[in-house]
């Protein structure tokens, strides 16, 4: 990180006033409202993983899901400067995104517990204002065809609006993205392709998985910048998808950012209870205790305004899962 001014400790650290978190694209790294919004962001889809990885191993929600626990500063950088009607696209979904947009958590459970969003009586009070979704596809290829698709059109249309396409499938050698890179390349695309490359436990958690191939190098082939950033970073992460998606709003084209960071689960997770070793220095790799370390160096960081925080949150979710719980034993 870039050092920042030191700020004068404040006398009281407010509490968000709603579950949204959100940034301006003009918002600066050395406000600690901004700090503490992306603090917030981060705290907020670590609960919310670890709730629905509790629910998954309990059985109670159907299928298998992707814990992105230790890789939540690449989710919510990728995302948080968005604006109204720009788009975000990836192969999964992403529970940063519901905590960016403000999504009630009623509705993301009743999602999870395979509800229609009418069963939610809270989801039409979800705001429209805000970036949009892109469906996902059955192949990262299309997915990444479709946001480029998708940038197009805002550029012929005429319209200020990017799109940033997240890919973490450990498909580290993107062999796959000839077509959307070729494209966004050949017409000066407004998109914004973010690759997580991350280091992660084996089965037997004796090894770790991670392409040593600068990825920039693969965007560079293709004519734009590619950019290599610390995964676990927050402020690092929002701070180059920030100058990426003013970039490609103005009409400089696309830009390839390469987040280097460090899962604690596989790709994806069973309900047996395995679970996969973490990394020694688990500060150096936690992107909640980074930031806590970076806050306090400014001294920004209270433990009773995170407590307060994770607090207020947990409530809020256990109410969701009362609340979904109910729906399903109606039916």
């Amino acid at each position: 990180m870039s050092p920042l001014k030191t700020q004068q400790p404040a006398i009281a650290i407010p509490l968000p006033v709603s579950m949204a978190s959100s940034l301006a694209g003009d918002a600066s790294p050395s406000n600690p409202e901004v700090l503490r919004t992306l603090y917030s962001a981060l705290l907020k889809t670590r609960l919310l993983e670890e709730e629905v990885l509790s629910l998954l191993r309990a059985g109670r929600i159907p299928g298998s899901t992707a814990p992105i626990l230790g890789g939540e500063a690449t989710e919510v950088g990728a995302c948080i400067g968005l604006e109204p009607d720009d788009s975000l696209s990836s192969s999964q979904p992403k529970l940063a995104a519901a905590v960016i947009r403000g999504t009630p958590l009623e509705q993301v459970l009743a999602q999870l517990f395979h509800r229609n969003n009418e069963d939610s009586k809270t989801a039409t009070n979800h705001s429209t204002h805000s970036f949009r979704i892109v469906p996902q596809t059955s192949s990262l290829t299309g997915q990444l065809d479709i946001a480029a698709g998708i940038a197009l059109s805002y550029r012929n249309l005429g319209r200020a609006n990017v799109v940033v396409a997240l890919a973490n499938d450990g498909l580290a050698a993107l062999g796959f993205w000839h077509e959307a890179a070729r494209l966004a390349s050949s017409c000066r695309l407004p998109i914004v392709f973010v690759v997580e490359n991350r280091e992660q436990s084996s089965t037997n958690g004796a090894g770790m998985v991670q392409s040593q191939e600068d990825l920039r190098d693969r965007a560079e082939a293709y004519g734009f910048p590619g950019i290599t950033v610390d995964g676990n970073d927050i402020v690092a992460v929002w701070r180059v998808t920030q100058e990426s998606i003013h970039r490609a709003r103005t009409g400089a084209g696309p830009t390839l950012i390469e987040c280097r960071t460090w899962r604690w689960h596989a790709e994806t997770d069973s309900s047996n209870g395995e679970t996969r070793s973490k990394p020694t220095n688990r500060w150096q790799n936690d992107p909640l205790l980074h930031m806590e370390h970076y806050m306090k160096k400014r001294s920004l960081w209270k433990p009773s305004w995170k407590d307060q925080l994770a607090t207020r949150y947990s409530q809020a979710l256990s109410r969701a899962i009362e609340s979904a719980s109910a729906l399903i034993e109606k039916r």
